[in-house]
């Protein structure tokens, strides 16, 4: 990614001096601690030395991955996103009775921004103050975003937005080193079943880690979350929506090769040589897709080699399907509580407010 376009950007602000800016004029910083590409390199190299063998699952939300996955959304069989907005389209204005008034919202993973432009509409129409930060991965799907978020939103005079271009412990580490921010009332958006995308005890820590921000510990500063969580239990509705069928998730998978290849500079994983399988595993609740090698192989990435057997799974995504009670222990054990409950009319899909426990 291409950061001669954030030179103007100090210490976490930008050359506004930290003042917000209106959606059209939306701003991106670069709040990344380290380079992208080692950081990937690294994760692949555990991923495949681990057993059983992993590729990182955030090799998919490259710019291409993202527009690959914007078609599996609009797919019929894809549930999780028309009835996340269905949810929405319901329930908004009460969603929207729960953002503060002068305070910040922090959107992790935030993509085109088409659910959350309903959110930000609400909050205008409450004529709420609010610094809304978009954090993605992407430099160019936030450009893009932000920009389509422009053309809905104009100039409003409550709703300042900007983008944040780094990953869950990145904006952990920005707030630390911007209090004037960590002091604020603050809500993190995490839709699109995104936290189930991690083991239950991995979403336990990454809510714990985000809310526990130095300058942000007492009262009304103290971070709140509003997730959205797919609580299906049907395994023939998940294994539709997360086929791995071309026309379906299949591309999308397929695209993390794609991104290991360009990391490498050579092609390290042919697409010929993988078929894709996937599958909702009811012990667990979780739906993963997998990557079986053809053939035996070995992978050549980053100066070491990793020995594939023929037949061998290597896992390339993961996506939890947890109910009410698994959703409360998470909260009882990262420090929070769930506090408001919107759920959808006919679907197993909910958006759950999450407040600090004390």
């Amino acid at each position: 990614m291409s950061t001669s376009a954030l030179a103007s950007h100090v210490d976490g602000f930008s050359n506004t001096n930290g003042h917000p800016q209106p959606v059209d004029d939306a701003t991106i910083i670069n709040i990344q601690q380290s380079t992208k590409a080692v950081n990937l390199e690294n994760d692949i190299v555990d991923g495949l030395r681990s057993q059983p063998k992993y590729l990182p699952s955030v090799l998919l939300w490259t710019a291409d991955g993202l527009k690959l996955f914007d078609e599996v959304t609009r797919t019929p069989d894809y549930y999780p996103n028309y009835t996340e907005i269905d949810i929405l389209k319901t329930h908004v204005d009460d969603i929207a009775k729960n953002v503060v008034s002068d305070s910040v919202l922090i959107e992790l993973g935030s993509g085109n921004l088409k659910k959350t432009m309903i959110i930000l509409e609400a909050v205008a129409r409450q004529q709420k103050n609010l610094q809304y930060y978009a954090l993605d991965l992407s430099e160019s799907e936030l450009r893009q975003s932000l920009s389509n978020l422009a053309k809905v939103m104009g100039r409003s005079p409550y709703i300042r937005c900007q983008g944040l271009l780094g990953s869950y412990e990145d904006v952990t580490v920005w707030l630390q080193k911007n209090p004037d921010v960590a002091s604020k009332p603050k809500l993190y958006l995490w839709m699109g079943n995104s936290i189930a995308n991690h083991p239950p005890q991995e979403a336990v820590s990454l809510l714990a880690t985000l809310g526990d921000i130095p300058g942000c510990k007492q009262g009304s500063t103290k971070p709140s979350f509003i997730i959205a969580v797919d609580n299906c239990r049907d395994p023939s509705i998940i294994n539709r929506a997360y086929s791995v069928e071309p026309g379906q998730c299949g591309d999308f998978i397929l695209s993390s090769l794609k991104h290991v290849n360009a990391l490498a500079n050579r092609e390290v994983l042919r697409e010929d040589e993988w078929a894709l399988e996937g599958v909702y595993e009811e012990v667990d609740r979780c739906y993963r897709s997998y990557y079986v090698a053809q053939k035996e192989t070995i992978v050549r990435f980053s100066g070491e080699e990793f020995p594939i057997a023929s037949g061998e799974y290597v896992r390339a995504m993961q996506s939890w399907k947890w109910d009410i009670k698994q959703i409360k222990d998470i909260c009882d054990n990262a420090g929070l509580r769930c506090s408001s409950t919107w759920q959808h009319k006919d679907a197993d899909y909910g958006m759950y407010l999450l407040e600090p426990a004390s």
